[in-house]
């Protein structure tokens, strides 16, 4: 809504200048009375209160607008590009100079920890097949083993 276009009352929609047309004609028949504390407070109040109320509404519209939004996310892509090139250019300098590069580092810590993860699995099943051969050993009477090494002729 413009600054200019009116509302079914009348008066303009902008909340500040309807402070301001207010207070003129208020102010209008008495131009140089003393106003009190109490009418001063008010009005200063309405007009802090109409001006915050303006600049949300245009903050709120501008920083909703397409051509804002537009320009911020070009700002984000150069800024990413940029920090992709600065990167590549880094590591070029590093392995120029046959040092290890941060991507150099993250690809060995990837290799690492998989197989970390690897040998934890390893290490899970092989404790989960002794477990299995534990319970089956302690689970077999004893009596039943030395009749079997009899059996195969087996001394005791």
């Amino acid at each position: 809504m413009g600054n200019h276009e009116t509302n079914e009352g009348g008066a303009t929609g902008d909340p500040f200048s309807r402070f301001w047309l207010d207070l003129m004609s208020k102010m209008s028949g008495t131009p140089f009375a003393p106003t009190t504390a109490q009418v001063q407070d008010d009005a200063m109040k309405r007009m802090r209160q109409a001006f915050f109320d303006a600049w949300a509404k245009h903050c709120d519209e501008f920083l909703r607008s397409d051509t804002f939004l537009d320009t911020l996310k070009k700002s984000m892509d150069s800024a990413l590009a940029f920090k992709q090139e600065l990167n590549e250019f880094l590591t070029k300098a590093l392995h120029e100079k046959q040092m290890p590069a941060r991507s150099d580092t993250d690809s060995i810590l990837l290799v690492l920890r998989s197989m970390e993860d690897r040998v934890l699995e390893r290490i899970d099943r092989i404790s989960k097949r002794v477990d299995a051969l534990e319970s089956r050993k302690s689970a077999s009477p004893p009596d039943s083993r030395s009749g079997k090494r009899q059996s195969k002729g087996v001394p005791q």
